[in-house]
């Protein structure tokens, strides 16, 4: 697997470089960051919306490290993008006008497999077929797209440390997965929406992963089925709170533990790797 750097970040080699470079922020911008964002992406929109009906696009036309300038300007507002950038990479206009940011987080042993089968089976995009024993490695040494990890999650905690009064709503994978009605009724709340009580459960049921796998069958175009192994896109793979232990050997796994313990030692951030 061949990663570059690109401002600072770890990005694939094959990532255009636009970054954001020409981003025009809107009033009505909402970013969506980090891992379990095709989920996120799909809530947020319909929020935007007042709808639950299916969004008729993907994430990945929407994420700015991804299109070109004048794609990205042709989105009509209201405009939920996508990244996996940091603050400080962040287009500086965006921060000025308070474009508001949704971080979403997710237990490091599940991104690990979703990483894993992410890069094995976007063949065309990543050249990887490696073991998971070897990817783990990788992951661990912080040798993938966008860095470590740790580096990652605690860059974040300490921008919303410094920056209080910035609009951050930090959720949690797994909090939305146990009870999406909750986390979505938070981003309404962040977002300044107002929904009846009936259409946020109407929004969180129909971004459930197990209709929008079926939903979403189709909007991928030709050039992103190219890039899947078989051409049969994987976005929805499992979407499940604890699959690491499918993967993770014993060894493996307290090995994982010794360095997570080390890591986030001083850290107030709360991963779940497990549901009730």
């Amino acid at each position: 697997m061949t990663i570059n750097r690109f401002g600072g970040l770890v990005v694939r080699a094959s990532a255009p470089e636009a970054g954001g470079r020409g981003f025009d922020p809107r009033p009505s911008h909402t970013k969506n960051i980090q891992n379990g964002t095709h989920w996120l992406w799909e809530a947020i929109s319909m929020i935007q919306r007042g709808s639950a009906s299916t969004i008729p696009d993907i994430k990945q036309n929407h994420m700015i490290e991804v299109i070109s300038a004048e794609d990205l300007a042709a989105i009509p507002s209201p405009r939920v993008l996508n990244t996996h950038f940091r603050f400080s990479q962040l287009p500086r206009d965006a921060i000025k006008k308070r474009c508001k940011i949704v971080l979403t987080l997710r237990n490091p042993k599940d991104l690990a497999v979703s990483f894993y089968n992410h890069h094995k089976n976007l063949v065309n995009l990543y050249k990887y077929d490696g073991k998971w024993e070897n990817y783990l490695s990788l992951f661990n040494s912080g040798k993938v797209d966008y860095g470590s990890f740790y580096d990652y999650v605690l860059d974040w905690e300490q921008t919303i440390r410094e920056n209080t009064n910035y609009p951050i709503h930090v959720i949690y994978y797994e909090d939305m997965k146990e009870d999406s009605g909750a986390e979505v009724r938070k981003l309404t709340k962040f977002m300044g929406v107002e929904l009846s009580d009936d259409l946020i459960h109407a929004i969180a049921e129909k971004c459930s992963f197990k209709n929008m796998v079926i939903d979403k069958i189709g909007f991928e175009n030709e050039v992103w089925k190219k890039m899947w192994r078989d051409e049969k896109p994987l976005f929805y793979r499992k979407g499940e709170v604890g699959d690491w232990k499918n993967w993770f050997t014993v060894a493996q796994n307290e090995e994982f533990d010794k360095m997570f313990a080390k890591r986030m030692s001083n850290s107030k951030l709360t991963f779940r790797f497990s549901l009730p």
